[in-house]
């Protein structure tokens, strides 16, 4: 299985190769984007509930919020196996 980390170099070395230059302030835009349709998903299957189509968008949907948030991780150095590791930490100080 693929770590986070690992994900975080892959995507490093794959918008270097690319052609497309992103600046910095565009990166949260492009991550709400990717959330907005996500929402737009999700409100689709909840009135489709047996569609298929609709499921097989979230996940599409799921992989495109998190390139951009690996990107945006990527552009202010942050490696996100240790940020989750200290969410998770607090989140089993105040829940678990």
């Amino acid at each position: 299985m693929t770590t986070i980390k690992e994900h975080q170099g892959w995507v490093k070395e794959a918008w270097k190769k690319s052609s497309k230059k992103i600046e910095e302030k565009d990166e949260l835009l492009f991550l709400m984007e990717e959330i907005g349709e996500m929402a737009e998903a999700v409100r689709k299957l909840n009135g489709n509930k047996n569609d298929k189509e609709f499921a097989s968008d979230i996940e599409k949907e799921m992989g495109d919020i998190l390139l951009s948030l690996i990107t945006l991780a990527i552009r202010y150095k942050i490696d996100l196996e240790t940020a989750f590791e200290k969410t998770k930490q607090s989140v089993i100080g105040r829940y678990v």
